[in-house]
């Protein structure tokens, strides 16, 4: 496993964490335009568009963990305490499994629907079939997880804040776009 540089995450981790903060933002705005649109077709066309983001997030979010563990991210910054090591493994272990469970709940959410999930013409394999009570399980689920998720990004990109702001340190610098 090779260990990026001390000083900064590398390109692809950087292009990874950028990238999927885009589609998150976006998979989150459409979420509650969806909940706010009457029935019919340009609510059927942006849940469509959802689901393919959410399929992209899926697989980003494998390909993220994938690169991860084969390449260490930069040590701790010199000073930094284990509480908050720690802190920060919890947030990041939340992330990962929310940005995973969230996305297989809305395919399972759709399917308990009795929806197919296509993504460029490509239908997903039906996981499970239409199933009233389930779909209104995956769909509690999927937006509560939704909220959970808005706040451990919060909590995430409040730490961030703080470091660059107040403790004026290189955290969120290692994450910024730049020279590796």
């Amino acid at each position: 496993m090779s260990r990026q540089s001390t000083d900064r995450y590398d390109t692809v981790t950087t292009l990874f964490h950028w990238g999927m903060a885009l589609v998150i933002v976006a998979l989150w705005g459409a979420g509650h335009v969806i909940a706010a649109m009457l029935d019919g077709p340009p609510r059927s066309e942006l849940i469509g568009l959802h689901k393919v983001l959410g399929v992209l997030i899926l697989v980003l979010a494998v390909g993220r963990l994938a690169w991860r563990f084969t390449h260490q991210p930069p040590r701790s910054l010199p000073g930094t305490r284990a509480a908050e090591r720690l802190v920060s493994s919890l947030v990041h272990a939340a992330l990962y499994a929310l940005i995973l469970a969230i996305p297989l709940g809305g395919i399972l959410m759709s399917q308990s629907g009795g929806h197919a999930v296509t993504v460029l013409g490509f239908e997903l394999p039906m996981l499970i079939g239409k199933d009233p009570a389930l779909h209104e399980l995956f769909e509690f689920t999927h937006q509560s997880f939704g909220w959970i998720l808005a706040l451990v990004l919060l909590a995430h990109v409040g730490a961030a804040l703080k470091h660059h702001f107040v403790q004026k340190d290189a955290t969120l610098r290692r994450m910024l776009p730049g020279r590796n």
